[in-house]
């Protein structure tokens, strides 16, 4: 495979050849579809055990997992055929017989055990995810002995570090990887473009698209500028600060789905203006959500006050009472008068016991939506005697890491394959790899551990509701928004396309073109 991509005269000829320049409805010949994007076409190469990579290559339409979440986030099998738990340890999946490799290999139990073995050695993610005691394949039976019990193991298969690929007959992983979706990868040139084309032999629904450039631009403005000129015939995703730039135009489609990813913010429980219930409970109270939601984002997102949006079987408020499910700036006032909070020295700024209420709340300086809300906040605070200071950083996590911070502004997917327990576990437990806060709860560490130990699906959304009503109420965490995520496309161009809730599936073999 070329590594480098004349990329001016590729697309003009892909262009040509398929006839779809300009606005035109019906092309001739090869149909290719132009995406665009400024950070969701980011692999460094073809090589799933590097990073993050696999997400990206699964979302390309090159790669596919055992399992394929639907819209509801429920894992349904798709190269396997069934999955069964023989006991709390040991899962047998049976896989379908018709798949095969993009290099024409069959695709057997013996080469997913191969590839699984391969990906738990490269990748340290994969040994925590799903940890594996060890793997027999007979024909076309795969079974997964685990040190641990693993309720979720269908939802996990559905992670892209799972992805299915080829081990033999491959010499560099990092240059041509063989997998089994429905595009093949043929030109490549990391963080420009990238072009893939439909695999003839694919083994289930053929693909509409002849083949896809992916394309990489510098910044939301000149995406958006693209996808009106015609340049481009899909943009993804669309922020919601584009939105009132395309949303009048007659030629440019929407489509949305609601994702699991949460806008919140992250308090320091070690931080001494935080100390007190009151006080995170009196930000929580002033946070303006319905703004944010219909103002700043322009109704692309939704008011939240939990983790998990409703789309899953667990989230919501369903059975969770809120102490506060709405703004009440008023209550907030009172709540700190009533704590023993007061001006001792006339500065505005309320303090106790020595303690000045001022805090600082440190975020990706490229999230604009978040800041916009910061301001509006910074104004609330102030008049009820609380100081906030905004501080954009372009890499914060330095700050993070070592909890230099009072607030962090956070933007999570926190359900990427339909289970609760990602995000709870390392958010919420007090061991978690992303509680950068320090919370630390002990009834929750109880749920946490509890969660991971219980298969009954009914019971483990009653441990999940306990988690979340435990977490926000006690706000070390304030939950503000759900975000949609959202796809823009020229209808002229583009006939079909599904924008897939969990973000891992950006082009398959229902995309259609006219």
């Amino acid at each position: 495979m070329k590594r480098k991509l004349l990329i001016v005269l590729l697309i003009l000829d892909m262009i040509t050849l398929a006839g779809c320049g300009g606005d035109g409805g019906e092309s001739t010949g090869d149909k290719t579809l132009i995406l665009g994007s400024t950070n969701y076409f980011s692999n460094e190469g073809w090589d799933p055990t590097v990073g993050w990579d696999a997400m990206y290559i699964q979302s390309f339409g090159v790669a596919e997992t055992l399992f394929r979440l639907d819209d509801h986030y429920t894992a349904m099998p798709w190269l396997a055929k069934e999955i069964e738990k023989k006991d709390d340890f040991t899962w047998e999946i049976t896989l379908r017989e018709d798949v095969q490799f993009h290099n024409g290999d069959a695709m057997t139990a013996e080469a997913i055990k191969k590839c699984f073995e391969r990906t738990l050695e490269k990748n340290e993610r994969a040994k925590a995810a799903i940890p594996v005691d060890s793997i027999e394949a007979n024909g076309h039976t795969l079974t997964i002995v685990t040190k641990e019990p693993l309720p979720t193991m269908k939802n996990d298969l559905a992670d892209p570090l799972w992805v299915i690929y080829n081990t033999e007959n491959t010499e560099d992983f990092d240059q041509q990887t063989y997998y089994t979706g429905p595009f093949v990868p043929t030109e490549f040139e990391q963080s420009v473009a990238f072009t893939v084309e439909k695999f003839d032999d694919y083994w289930g629904e053929q693909p509409k698209v002849d083949r896809a450039i992916f394309k990489t631009l510098k910044d939301e403005e000149s995406l958006v500028m693209a996808l009106q000129s015609g340049d481009i015939d899909l943009l993804i995703p669309l922020r919601s600060s584009a939105y009132p730039t395309i949303k009048d135009n007659e030629k440019i489609e929407t489509d949305k789905a609601n994702s699991t990813r949460a806008q919140f913010m992250q308090l320091n429980m070690e931080s001494p203006v935080f100390s007190d219930k009151a006080v995170r409970q009196a930000v929580a109270m002033c946070v303006d959500r319905k703004s944010y939601a219909e103002v700043i984002t322009h109704g692309r997102d939704d008011e939240a006050y939990v983790p998990f949006p409703e789309v899953l079987p667990f989230g919501g408020i369903q059975g969770i009472q809120l102490e506060v499910d709405k703004m009440d700036v008023e209550g907030a006032k009172k709540l700190l008068e009533a704590a023993g909070y007061k001006d001792s020295n006339g500065n505005g700024i309320l303090d106790k016991n020595g303690t000045e209420l001022t805090m600082r709340v440190i975020t990706y300086s490229t999230y604009s939506s978040q800041l916009q809300l910061y301001e509006l906040l910074q104004k609330t605070l102030k008049d009820i005697g609380i100081e906030l200071v905004i501080m954009p950083v372009e890499s914060p996590n330095d700050y993070y890491k070592t909890g230099n911070f009072e607030i962090r502004g956070a933007s999570y997917i926190t359900s990427p394959t339909g289970s609760a327990n990602y995000f709870t576990t390392m958010m919420f437990d007090s061991r978690g790899a992303n509680n950068f806060g320090h919370y630390q709860n002990e009834e929750v560490d109880r749920l946490t551990e509890g969660l991971a130990r219980t298969f009954d699906e009914g019971k483990r959304d009653e441990i999940t509701r306990k988690i979340v009503s435990e977490v926000v109420n006690d706000f070390g965490y304030i939950f503000f928004a759900n975000e949609q995520f959202t796809a823009a496309y020229n209808k002229n161009k583009v006939k079909t396309y599904h924008t897939h809730p969990s973000e891992l599936y950006i082009l398959d073999s229902t995309v259609e073109m006219h």
